[in-house]
């Protein structure tokens, strides 16, 4: 887990790819000691049935051809690592009969994690380049930067460092920090949340205190004046960020801005609901938001390219379908409510924690996408496995431990063809990186082989070979509308619309461009101006450019 929350390698194009890796060899690795090499049986709580219903239905969907079973390999693969997670939580509470160790080790690890990553933050606010060791970031004084130390992302560093704050609560509660120390170390935090900009920290960290608040009758160790006071050092270093930024040498964004700057979020869920409305009962398909994104762009405002709606909710109801939508999350909320909403788990110290740690995952989802990462959807699994057994001690099933090591041996396997899958993926955007001209790349770089567990990725590296011309066939041009939507990058966006030109289908062209406009309107402007190029010399490009939208769009 700390590796994975501090390591700074991130390679196109899946750029988690080893922090995801870390955290599932961590589980497999934690299962070796208590099922292969001992006698005890896994203890499998009834919490996994939510996602056991989830591989199910994505594998409904595999079935009546919604998507393709390649494309899902790696979710369902998740999936029941997050499965496998969950019961080695319920598995350790049942072996030591609480979950207070098992809450330190994330106290521990996630604080040690956050503290970390704010140095790393002040190393880039700097411009240092302390490569490898933290991720570098260029910073001119003049252009704003949003510091995210080796998470390389701002809102999942700000929900780190919000699992930082439960982590000094829990600490706090049970004697392991003095309350000065956990105060000094919190205002640190607090400034590096208030470095990611993010908005997140906005709602979570009201809402922390809020709980804290309530279960003040049950804590010991807070103050309402020392909680009072970190708020208020939030508010301030949120306002005068720009101030102290400026002093201090880097530019960040301002505050208006922050809060009414154009939002590309709210387009995004408009567009989820439409595919929910659009596709009700079995949903568009899993990790299908994005291809059915570049299909309607053309009739919503600019957004951005996303592969996911950024909320949870919405986005299961737009890949899902509704009832699926409504049942899963249904099951979640009356498993929150018997786990979380009784009186006597208001006095448990690890049910509070864990709480914590699932409002700052709630907040964060529905703004984004934290748990389609494993090293996000693991722990959380392990947690939720964990406290499933504390307050259900006499439920679940056990698993033989012949089973739980055949099982094993086979997750290894698949681990670590995973490895070697990815990186042929890697090789083949290297390929193209170094050759700018595609012919000349070996065609055992990029072509896919017999076994892929990423075969979409392949089919990039084949359209990226496609040229555009007038005598296109049918299949080939439908390959190119396919992959198209799958990958709607800016330049595979243009890329379809000459195709479409080229083979008269202008009706096709024009909307195509109208979309690259929705979903990538600060590099319009670029292909505004190589279109009008185009139109000069092709009365067909003309006729798309006169219904393009204007080159400065909003």
């Amino acid at each position: 887990m700390l590796f994975a929350q501090l390591y700074s390698g991130h390679i196109h194009p899946y750029r988690s790819f080893y922090h995801e890796f870390a955290v599932v060899l961590g589980v497999f690795l934690a299962c070796l000691p208590l099922f292969v090499f001992s006698k005890h049986k896994l203890v499998v709580p009834a919490i996994v049935v939510i996602v056991l219903l989830l591989m199910m239905f994505m594998g409904l969907q595999a079935v009546v051809g919604l998507v393709a079973g390649a494309t899902i390999y790696y979710p369902l693969f998740f999936l029941f690592c997050t499965m496998l997670a969950m019961a080695l939580g319920a598995t350790w509470v049942r072996l030591n009969g609480n979950a207070d160790d098992l809450c330190q080790m994330f106290a521990v690890v996630y604080l040690l994690a956050a503290v970390l990553s704010v140095f790393m933050q002040q190393v880039q606010i700097m411009g240092l380049d302390w490569r490898p060791l933290v991720m570098y970031m260029s910073n001119d004084g003049v252009n704003p930067i949003r510091a995210f130390a080796n998470v390389a992302q701002p809102n999942q560093l700000a929900l780190l460092i919000s699992f930082g704050f439960a982590s000094l609560w829990w600490l706090l509660e049970n004697s392991r920090l003095s309350g000065k120390i956990a105060w000094c170390i919190a205002v640190f935090l607090l400034w590096g949340l208030a470095l990611t900009q993010s908005r997140i920290g906005w709602i979570i960290l009201p809402a922390l205190f809020v709980l804290v608040l309530y279960l003040r009758k049950t804590t010991q160790k807070l103050t309402l004046l020392g909680m009072l006071s970190l708020l208020a050092i939030y508010v301030s270093l949120v306002i005068a960020l720009p101030t102290l930024a400026k002093f201090l040498g880097f530019a960040v964004g301002t505050l208006g801005e922050r809060v009414g700057g154009r939002s590309e979020r709210s387009v995004l869920l408009q567009q989820a609901w439409a595919m929910a409305t659009t596709h009700p009962w079995l949903g568009a398909g899993w990790s299908g938001f994005g291809a059915q994104q570049v299909a309607i762009a053309a009739d919503f405002t600019s957004t951005i390219y996303a592969e996911h709606s950024h909320n949870i909710v919405l986005n299961f109801a737009a890949e899902l379908g509704l009832p699926f939508s409504i049942l899963f999350f249904g099951i979640l909320l009356v498993w929150l409510w018997k786990t979380f909403g009784t009186r006597e788990q208001h006095q448990n110290k690890p049910v509070t924690f864990i709480f914590m740690i699932l409002i700052a995952v709630g907040v964060h989802s529905l703004v984004e996408f934290p748990l389609w990462y494993a090293y996000v959807l693991l722990p959380i699994g392990l947690m939720m496995g964990a406290i499933h057994q504390l307050h259900w001690s006499t439920s679940g099933w056990q698993i033989s431990r012949g089973f739980v090591q055949a099982a094993s041996a086979v997750c290894f396997a698949i681990l670590a063809f995973a490895w070697v899958d990815y990186h042929r993926v890697v090789d083949g955007f290297v390929a193209f990186r170094q050759n700018k001209d595609y012919a000349l790349i070996p065609k055992e770089k990029i072509q896919a082989p017999r076994w892929t567990l990423m075969p979409d990725y392949f089919d990039y590296f084949k359209l990226l070979l496609v040229k555009p011309r007038s005598d296109m066939s049918a299949e080939e041009l439908q390959f190119v509308v396919i992959t198209s939507h799958r990958f709607g990058y800016v330049h595979i966006l243009d890329k379809l619309a000459q195709a479409y030109v080229l083979n008269n289908q202008i009706d096709a062209a024009k909307r195509t461009m109208q979309s690259l406009q929705r979903l990538h309107p600060i590099a319009y402007p670029e292909y505004y101006d190589y279109w009008q190029t185009l139109a000069k010399t092709d009365a067909r490009y003309s006729a798309v450019f006169a219904a393009m939208p204007a080159r400065n769009a909003p």
